[in-house]
């Protein structure tokens, strides 16, 4: 696993900081909204980031 890059993302209003790291082939964003864990993979960085922003997203309109 390589060091991690901060992202930040506004996800219903809060702003989030998360992480992303490439591991293995493939990246994973990761970070905690609303006291979960959320995860996204990807073949690239931006992928990722993306997949965990549309699970925040799922999880802010539950």
């Amino acid at each position: 696993m390589s060091a991690p890059d901060e992202f930040s993302n506004m996800i219903d209003g809060e702003q989030i900081q998360g992480w992303t790291v490439k591991d293995g082939k493939s990246y994973r964003a990761y970070a905690e909204f609303r006291g979960r864990q959320i995860e996204g993979r990807g073949a690239t960085r931006s992928t990722a980031e993306s997949k965990w922003r549309e699970k925040a997203n799922h999880l802010a309109n539950e």
